[in-house]
């Protein structure tokens, strides 16, 4: 019964599969055997020989509107929540010398309500993160690390400090998004910058309500649990407050997903001075 009343939240959709979870591991998983298509894949990313992964979203149209800069050539740099690893991938095309993607083991270790812990992990899908990322840094020959390690462990202890920090879609499925920003400053250099893309709720940015933010619990089959709706002053203001300094929006589209409804994106550029 009380699963069955999690999965009647207003706007949710049951997560898909069953099955054991898997113990945790911090090397990457091994997919020597697997074709593209035995692998689920959230990125759309070009493996090369034509072989192109068939990802839920495909950043590839609207990869100038992030902001990323032409050159990374001798610079450190970190992809936060990197999943299959595109923009990891991207930086290190960009002549990155240094690329770390970080990322949770399982959609089972994501930030969800834990009064309903039971409940979750019964139906939540057993698919160990990394595989994606595997495949594609074999075949690109790549030499991006990934590491196993939520953003609310991000520090300088554990992963040192970068020139330049990417973080995608990721505030409105943490419970203390805030807390991340934190730790993202706690990482970048002084002189270092970050862009930050998140989505925005539409409907509060209409309102005209300046910094507006929209508490909400809904499942999801790719990312375990939305929190929040937030507005674009919302999004700006806290990224400031976390001590990040010339926080600027550099654009604003709506990005297509592949059989889900479309997401409004913003995107920040914001630097550490101190």
């Amino acid at each position: 019964m009380a699963a069955e009343r999690l999965k009647s939240v207003p706007g949710a959709r049951r997560l898909l599969g069953r099955g054991p979870l898997r113990k945790h591991h911090d090397h990457e998983p091994d997919v020597r055997a697997e074709k593209v298509s035995d692998l689920y894949w959230y990125h759309v990313i070009e493996l090369g020989n034509e072989v192109v992964t068939p990802g839920f979203v495909d950043h590839r149209p609207y990869l100038a509107l992030h902001g990323l800069p032409e050159s990374l050539v001798g610079k450190r740099c970190l992809d936060v929540a990197t999943f299959d690893g595109f923009w990891a991938f991207e930086m290190e095309r960009r002549g990155a010398s240094d690329v770390i993607g970080i990322d949770l083991h399982s959609r089972a270790d994501s930030d969800f309500p834990q009064n309903w812990r039971k409940e979750f992990l019964s139906i939540v899908p057993d698919h160990v993160k990394g595989e994606g990322f595997t495949y594609a840094k074999r075949a690109l020959k790549s030499k991006v690390k990934r590491r196993v390690l939520s953003v609310y462990e991000l520090s300088p202890e554990r992963v040192g400090t970068f020139d330049f920090l990417f973080m995608s879609d990721l505030l409105l499925h943490l419970r203390d998004p805030f807390r991340a920003l934190e730790n993202l400053w706690t990482v970048t250099r002084p002189g270092g910058t970050a862009i930050i893309a998140e989505a925005y709720d539409v409907e509060l940015e209409a309102s005209g309500q300046a910094l507006a933010t929209r508490f909400r619990v809904v499942l999801d089959d790719y990312s375990g649990c939305y929190w929040w709706s937030h507005s674009v002053s919302a999004l700006k203001n806290m990224i400031h407050s976390a001590r990040f300094e010339d926080v600027e929006e550099i654009s604003r589209f709506v990005l297509p997903t592949n059989g889900g409804e479309p997401v409004p994106k913003v995107v920040f550029r914001a630097r550490r001075k101190g």
